[in-house]
């Protein structure tokens, strides 16, 4: 196309400049400016052409240059990570349509869509949400990455403000909390003949530290968006980049800290978001996913979230409590009064999230720190579960049984009774 513009035209100064500067300088005096109507137009279009050309040609530069700089940039940095033989996983699924994949870690072993506020009633008398002490100067990094470079100085305030949930109770609270998990997973009515865009992880270990054992658990449930392929593409990216990074950095980590913790969540969630803007830069194609983790261990329980997927916390004394925050528009309106709580599950736009895995930069993940008591239960689940139930009901079958797996499957039947107008994802964690 540049060439036959230069050709048209007659190269640089176009042609018609040329003459039409001519033409102005034999003119008479007393003519005015739009005597000579044709060649005016002629050069004004030819300036637009030119102007055109020249704003499409910065473009693409700049587009081809930060392409380039981000892949050099996750090939530096991963090339630090640990190789993927160290990979141990099972996976179990069943034959049925509500089949569950659940993968499960053991002996220590490190392992490689939607279309800002919580709408749930977060003061209740026995919450309270003080500050975390900002990190110390003795803060000791592993030697395995926990998140990519540029994002660890950055980072630093948002982990200062984590907030910590403290609901008391006043049973003895044991250093080793045994960990009950039920797994939920449903392609939904609406959306049955296509793939699943839901991608979960169900993780649990034992490692030694300073001469004794720490049982773990990491629970991941991501949402898949941009398409049956895209949607699930990305969630499955999502779920190996956290599983990957948190593994290893807990096996090979120094130190056992609030910060270590949350900077392995919340730098697996950095590394899912660069992997799925650079696939979808390489497919062509806009790619995202919603996240909540939580990563339990030592008695605490350190989650993150990015779009609607939701963390709940269910304890007798408190009821169900929604830990994370929306970031959803619907949201957004419920915060600033524009509509009501219940209207979120009816509202037209209430399929759009203004963050998510993907986005590529300036992405806010947030983190949360939580006190557990035996007889906790943690409930993650993806938009399609608590659009289709409202939370007092959720709050009624959790108290209806201490069995997680009866619970997983009454909550995912409830929401197919609801409508099953998406993918529905639940994770069940009991202390």
């Amino acid at each position: 196309m540049v060439v036959c513009i230069f050709i048209i035209d007659g190269g640089l100064p176009p042609r018609s400049w040329l003459i039409f500067v001519q033409m102005l300088v034999r003119m008479p005096a007393n003519s005015g400016l739009f005597a000579f109507p044709f060649q005016l137009g002629l050069s004004l279009f030819w300036g637009f052409v030119w102007y055109l050309l020249g704003w499409v040609g910065l473009c693409v530069y700049r587009h081809q240059r930060q392409r380039q700089s981000l892949t050099q940039q996750i090939k530096r940095i991963a090339a630090t990570w640990l190789p993927s033989q160290q990979i141990s996983m099972a996976v179990s699924t069943s034959a049925t349509g509500t089949s569950i994949p659940f993968l499960s870690v053991e002996h220590a072993s490190a392992m490689i869509n939607r279309d800002a506020f919580s709408t749930s009633d977060m003061t209740a008398p026995r919450l309270r949400l003080p500050q975390r002490p900002a990190r110390g100067q003795d803060f000791d990094v592993a030697e395995v990455p926990t998140r990519p470079a540029p994002a660890a100085d950055t980072d630093s305030t948002q982990q200062q403000n984590t907030p910590r949930f403290t609901i008391p109770l006043h049973a003895h609270n044991p250093r080793v909390l045994p960990l009950q998990v039920g797994v939920g997973w449903h392609t939904g009515l609406a959306r049955r003949h296509f793939p699943n865009e839901d991608s979960i992880a169900v993780l649990q270990g034992t490692y030694t530290y300073q001469g004794q054992l720490l049982p773990y658990g990491l629970f991941v449930v991501a949402d898949g968006m941009g398409g049956h392929d895209n949607g699930l593409e990305a969630s499955q990216l999502a779920m190996q980049s956290m599983s990957h990074t948190v593994l290893q950095n807990i096996i090979m980590g120094k130190e056992m800290s609030d910060e270590f913790f949350l900077d392995m969540l919340i730098g697996g969630a950095e590394w899912a978001n660069l992997a799925i803007y650079q696939r979808g830069q390489e497919e062509g194609s806009d790619m995202g996913t919603t996240l909540t983790a939580a990563l339990i261990i030592d008695c605490k329980a350190y989650i993150i979230n990015v779009g609607d997927s939701r963390t709940y916390l269910f304890r007798e004394s408190a009821g169900l409590i929604q830990i994370t925050h929306d970031h959803s528009l619907v949201a957004s309106l419920v915060a600033f009064g524009q509509i009501t709580p219940d209207e979120i599950y009816t509202h037209p736009e209430r399929s759009k999230i203004y963050r998510s895995l993907g986005q590529g930069t300036d992405l806010k993940i947030d983190s949360f720190i939580l006190d557990l008591q035996p007889h906790d239960r943690l409930l993650l689940c993806s938009d399609g579960l608590w659009e289709m139930i409202r939370d007092p009901v959720i709050e009624r079958i959790v108290r209806a049984t201490d069995n997680p797996h009866l619970l997983s499957e009454r909550l995912v039947q409830t929401a197919l009774r609801g409508g099953g107008a998406d993918n529905i994802s639940v994770v069940i964690v009991q202390v």
